[in-house]
């Protein structure tokens, strides 16, 4: 026994995690008593690693330089006994966003021109999450009468992500459907719902995968976009679940975390869309995942000092994993009728110090790096996930509920951490098609 957890001890410290790790049983994980203090944070620098330099070790070093010397004005400011964490811009990261809606964007934006449907839900969902409403009405209008003009064919073709675009793409599909559940566009919904769900079982592969456009990559992203959208517009027929479950499971790794594809390498972003996907599949699928072995991987996710997440083994922390690994934190939380499989005050630590631009608003991976509207998003949803937990009594992807908040006021509203979307948006266009309305 001893032997073997030197031997995982070792492997550990090679796939570079940068906190304690326990190899022992599925039950220490599920611990209540994790710290949340600056000391603990500060004192977990310089790491052990392997003396190997190399780019990213490089990059890591500089890193945890930066966000020490943020911590350290924190922490000697209160004399060294408490902290007291950057508030949240409310307004200005507001006033960043609207103008973002209302205003022409730089040329410079061209580079996204395929990303118009991604830039409205990221820009929608950020403000909603801080105000509790989307934007007024005018820019609701807008917003539906954009969508509409990136649907191809009726929704047989799809949703494209640009003007240009000459077809229908998976991803930006999820994201235009998103975008009009938020601003309640149910009737633009309706006309397109029935041939989306003919498009998608035109991608489907016998395997249950999907492909994101016609000739496409398949993987966890296009196969969760799809079921988001089904699920949301009731149109999860049997013929487009077919398989699905058991080629998800086939992507978790030996790690423990999930690939885009089987025998490939786990990865932050596609574990969310395969837990989230499992989430919404019949039949409580995420029971068939190896649970012990996925949290392992989650738990190293967090690194010690800057308190964030990296989206890899030996990456750096990224203030977008907020929400891709916290929202799979917040699933496992209700899954498992477990709280704190992370520190939350750590994650908030460092969203609230290191990742807001104080100047323009927005916010951003990490310091030293310009805002945008994706880091804006996802940043806000992972504070959401940081300051709420969750329950759900039944395991589809629409009944969670706030358990409760973490000590101190909130910014945010909770979120549904399947859909990335406040609570209640995705509930209600459930409801509304599953009513047949």
């Amino acid at each position: 026994m001893t032997s073997d957890i030197k031997k995982a001890q070792f492997l550990l410290k090679m796939l570079g995690h940068h906190k304690k790790s326990s190899v022992s049983s599925f039950e220490s994980l599920l611990r209540p008593e994790i710290s949340s203090n600056l000391d603990t944070m500060l004192a977990a620098w310089p790491l052990a690693d392997d003396t190997y330099l190399c780019e990213t070790s490089v990059a890591q070093a500089g890193v945890e330089r930066t966000i020490r010397a943020i911590y350290e004005d924190l922490f000697v400011s209160n004399d060294e006994t408490s902290i007291k964490d950057a508030e949240l811009n409310v307004e200005l990261h507001l006033q960043y966003i609207e103008a973002a809606l209302t205003t022409p964007l730089p040329a410079f934006f061209y580079a996204l021109d395929s990303n118009h449907s991604w830039m409205i839900y990221w820009l929608l969902n950020a403000h909603v999450v801080l105000s509790g409403e989307p934007p007024s009405g005018p820019i609701r209008e807008k917003v539906s009468q954009k969508v509409s003009t990136l649907i191809i064919d009726d929704g047989l073709g799809g949703i494209a992500g640009g003007p240009h675009d000459l077809i229908g793409h998976v991803a930006s599909t999820y994201a235009a459907v998103l975008a009009l559940a938020l601003v309640e566009d149910y009737a633009l919904l309706t006309k397109i719902g029935p041939n989306l769900q003919k498009w998608f079982l035109s991608l489907k592969d016998e395997n249950g995968s999907f492909a994101m456009h016609f000739g496409g990559e398949k993987d966890t992203r296009s196969t969760y976009c799809v079921l988001v959208v089904a699920s949301l517009l009731n149109i999860a027929s049997a013929p487009l679940l077919k398989n699905t479950k058991n080629w998800i499971l086939l992507c978790q790794t030996y790690e423990g975390g999930f690939a885009g594809v089987p025998h490939a390498e786990a990865h932050g972003g596609y574990t969310y869309c395969a837990m989230a996907s499992l989430f919404l599949l019949p039949g409580n699928a995420l029971h068939e995942v190896n649970f012990e072995s996925l949290l392992h991987w989650l738990t190293a996710r967090q690194y010690t000092l800057e308190g964030g997440f990296s989206g890899r083994s030996n990456k750096l922390v990224d203030a977008c994993y907020s929400f891709w690994i916290g929202a799979c934190f917040a699933m496992a939380e209700a899954f498992s009728s477990t709280k704190l499989l992370f520190n939350r005050q750590s994650l908030k630590t460092y969203i609230l110090n290191c990742c807001q631009n104080t100047e323009i608003g927005g916010l951003r991976d990490k310091p030293g790096k310009h805002p945008d509207f994706y880091h804006t998003n996802y940043t806000l949803c992972g504070l959401s996930v940081a300051e709420h937990t969750y329950t759900s009594e039944i395991l589809d992807g629409f009944h969670f509920s706030v358990k409760d908040e973490i000590e101190g006021a909130a910014y945010t509203l909770p979120i549904n951490p399947v859909f990335g979307m406040p609570l209640g948006f995705a509930e209600r266009c459930n409801k509304h098609f599953s009513s047949g309305s």
